[in-house]
């Protein structure tokens, strides 16, 4: 017969065909919740005017894509860019792949012919869409280690982990997510190298696990840390085979190739500026992937000896660990540029890039993840995952599979670099690394329990210990759907989303409030600063030629800036806004350049010039950085997570005095607005601390969100008086108004200064003559909007004309803009 229609082929036929179709259907829809996550729920907050990118270095990202696309170069892109860290520049350490991609996608949508409209209508929608990618590569791990059902429920694990969706969300275009994706892709690879080997398509998987890594590497230059992970697999894992006399010399092959190919993949990037001061691709990436391959051919070569020379297989690993100790030694004798790069990249996993002793206790990121912060992250699922590897170790102990070692790895190294296990090395910031690993080692633990159930409850017929087998096998189900599923279903009788389980509910909650924004105040801020202050003559589109390291200064040569450039000092965290919605220069960024420090030589920067008591110091500091403009905003200007983390930055010390606060720059420009004040000392409230008035520094913005009542007894009673959450000052050298009267004769000049939101306040200074003669230097011009000058600042704060009076009688002053910029002297005569 041709086709056999008895009962038993069609249920064979209609379970096969069931197979092939249930479960792309499951991985569909397990895509498809990914993206209602990351695009459905934060879609309106996303979606504004201007866009809300992700305030960090998501809006540098779009900053080098736009600077790419408009300025008619691609597919060249920047690798320095002065609008950031003025009046320096910097030179860019993203790796160029993150922002190709998108580029790419946009330039052959449009056509050739990319507009800023079109880069924001697809440029949102590449985190997402690299996440939805990075669950089908989950669930293709899953499958090719243990099952499709395994992959399956890894896949929707990893669709719902917070810290990856958080990476993922509409418009938070870092190159996170990108890590995540292709490092997976390159052990995804290197899974089906070992499990292919001996067949025809061994090399081919080898080659491609080279190529994930290498566009790993192009993603994100921290690639070593994959590359250390792979490297400690292969000799691993070749050290307890050839100590079981089984020699595994095609893994040390191969392991060869996927460094070489990676190698090839970054070396056009090299030189920016030179191999071994770059921020990008340096010595210590080109020569850890140039050892990685010298390691894997030391081992056979020194295996083949040991086996020839019929010498104790215990020979190899100690004679492997004489040969790191000598080539680390004449790296340091004779090439010690690699050594210390090779030193760098083991405290990278501490501070990163950043080189601050402190700066985990400074950057939220960078603080280890604990084990409270891990269980509120992943729930049970971290416990869960635990118990996973131990079966993983036990399967490894007894089989000796490459791969389960290679996961046994890739998991601790990565929680290593969390810090959950040791808090001195690692950061929190990599728990969306760890987001994989959980979801596989649970997706793993899963399908075995559920199938190790099954099979118990079938057993159990034929077995005197029914009962036990049964009750066995539920209690095993219940304890699996517990600890994924918790607390639910024991929540139910709470509103939504309470009422779902922990995975759900934080899921949900990350897609729909946690995406990575500014408040409304600073777009509005920045859109005023981009329109309402002069153009610094730099074109932001352009391609920058780069400037050289100068090996006799041992520095960068300065970025020849046009004289019209200025800097834009603010909170280090706020300088990408400030270049992508300002298109203005900032001195400070998140990069955690410009911040300053003390010591034998103090460094002006934004942290030195905040927690700065003295203007004229302070100014000082403005005139090297050559700023012209000053933003504060109420959560820096703060004690806690402002003023004593600038002092922990620049002064490397926790705590402060309450006068040292009260005089600080942060503090009289954000909360005095430049004003004097007499201030009750915290230590002797009957006694009150003057606080000086500042001289060189003019209100020019204020946003519109109220925060606390005004520090001045007579505003507290209105609200319009309320400090708001974002204040510009421009700094001026300020116009000197002198004048002569008796010695000892008490002067005092004041004048109204209107805000651009109708608050009112009174500026005013106060002196003795010593001399017989005084001078007031004073900010603020008087002639309103009709004072404006061409090129200046179209400040929205206004002052009425001055009033000095001398032993009650008082004359007027109209002061000028030109004055005021110029530090011109007006002559008064009473």
């Amino acid at each position: 017969m041709l086709f056999d229609f008895s009962p038993d082929n069609i249920y064979l036929m209609a379970i096969s065909i069931l197979k092939k179709i249930i479960v792309p259907a499951l991985l569909f829809h397990i895509i498809s919740l990914a993206f209602f996550l990351s695009i459905d729920l934060p879609w309106n907050s996303f979606f504004q005017e201007p866009l809300r990118y992700a305030g960090d270095d998501g809006v540098y990202h779009m900053r080098l894509v736009e600077n790419m696309l408009l300025g008619n170069h691609f597919p060249k892109g920047i690798f320095f860019d002065p609008f950031t860290y003025f009046p320096y520049g910097t030179y860019i350490h993203f790796a160029p792949l993150y922002d190709f991609l998108i580029a790419a996608v946009i330039w052959l949508v449009s056509l050739g012919q990319p507009t800023l409209e079109i880069i924001n209508k697809i440029a949102p929608f590449y985190p997402p869409i690299l996440s939805g990618l990075t669950v089908i590569i989950t669930y293709f791990i899953g499958k090719v280690l243990w099952s499709r059902w395994a992959g399956l429920f890894s896949a929707f694990l990893m669709a719902v982990s917070q810290p990856f969706l958080f990476r993922s969300l509409l418009g938070a275009t870092d190159h996170h997510q990108a890590e995540v994706l292709f490092s997976s892709l390159a052990i995804l690879f290197l899974i089906l190298t070992i499990k292919n080997y001996g067949k025809k398509n061994f090399w081919l998987w080898a080659a491609l696990a080279g190529g994930g890594l290498g566009l790993y590497f192009l993603t994100w230059n921290g690639a070593l840390l994959f590359l250390f992970i792979i490297f400690s697999f292969i000799i691993l894992y070749y050290l307890i085979e050839y100590l079981s006399g089984r020699s595994q010399d095609w893994l040390l092959a191969a392991g060869g190739l996927i460094f070489l190919i990676a190698f090839f993949m970054i070396l056009p990037f090299a030189s920016h500026p030179d191999i071994y001061n770059a921020s990008l691709y340096n010595i210590r990436h080109y020569g850890s992937l140039v050892l990685g391959i010298v390691g894997f051919l030391s081992v056979w070569l020194l295996g083949r000896f040991v086996k020839k020379a019929k010498l104790s297989f215990w020979t190899l690993p100690v004679m492997l660990g004489f040969l790191g100790f000598f080539l680390l030694s004449l790296l340091r004798i004779a090439f010690e540029p690699m050594f210390l790069a090779i030193i760098e990249s083991f405290q990278a996993t501490k501070i990163g890039m950043v080189g601050h002793e402190l700066a985990r206790m400074i950057v939220n990121e960078m603080r280890p993840l604990d084990l409270k912060s891990a269980i509120e992250t992943f729930g049970y699922l971290f416990y869960i995952s635990f118990l996973s590897l131990g079966i993983i170790i036990y399967d490894f102990v007894r089989k000796r599979r490459p791969e389960n070692l290679l996961m046994i790895i890739w998991f601790l190294i990565i929680v290593l670099m969390t810090g959950v296990l040791i808090s001195a090395v690692g950061q929190g910031r990599f728990s969306y690394y760890l987001s994989i690993n959980v979801s596989l080692l649970c997706g793993f633990l899963a399908v075995k329990g559920i199938r190790f159930a099954i099979s118990g409850w079938k057993n159990s017929k034929n077995s005197p210990h029914k009962s036990y087998l049964r009750w066995g096998s539920v209690l095993l189900l219940f304890n699996l759907a517990f600890f994924v599923f918790y607390p639910f279903p024991f929540n139910l009788t709470e509103s939504f989303p309470n009422n779902l389980p922990k995975i759900i509910n934080g899921a949900l909650r990350v897609g729909a409030f946690d995406i990575i924004q500014k408040h409304e105040d600073w777009y509005e801020t920045l859109e005023w600063v981009r329109s309402n202050t002069p153009d610094p003559g730099l074109d932001y589109y352009a391609y920058y030629e780069e400037p050289e390291f100068n090996s006799q200064t041992g520095k960068i040569d300065p970025y020849p800036y046009p004289e019209t450039a200025y800097g834009v000092l603010a909170t280090w965290d706020l300088g990408h806004i400030i270049t992508y919605y300002g298109h203005r220069l900032p001195n400070a960024n998140p990069f955690q350049q410009g911040l300053g420090s003390t010591g034998e030589v103090t460094e002006p920067g934004e942290t030195t010039f905040f927690i700065e008591t003295d203007e004229e110091k302070a100014t000082e500091f403005l005139q090297e950085l050559k700023t012209k403009y000053v933003i504060t905003d109420y959560a820096s200007a703060g004690v806690e997570e402002g003023f004593y983390s600038k002092q922990l930055w620049a002064n490397k010390k926790s705590s402060a005095s309450a006068e040292e606060y009260y005089q600080s720059m942060i503090f009289r420009l954000h909360f005095l607005d430049g004003r004097q004040k007499q201030h009750p000392k915290e230590e002797e409230p009957e006694q009150n601390l003057y606080i000086k008035h500042l001289d060189n520094f003019r209100l020019v913005y204020e946003s519109k969100t109220l925060m606390v009542p005004s520090l001045f007894d007579e505003e507290k009673d209105n609200l319009k008086n309320n400090v708001t959450m974002i204040k510009v000052f421009e700094y001026v050298k300020g116009a000197k108004i002198k004048g002569e009267t008796l010695q000892g004769t008490a002067v005092e000049i004041s004048t109204k200064i209107k805000t651009n939101r109708d608050r009112e306040f009174i500026y005013r200074q106060n002196l003795e003559v010593k001399d017989g003669t005084f001078e007031f230097t004073v900010p603020y011009s008087t002639f309103g909007k009709d004072g404006w000058l061409e090129n200046e600042t179209k400040f929205g704060v206004f002052a009425d004309p001055y009033e000095i009076k001398i032993n009650g009688v008082g004359i007027t002053v109209n002061v000028s803009e030109e004055e005021v910029l110029e530090g011109k002297e007006i002559n008064v005569n009473f």
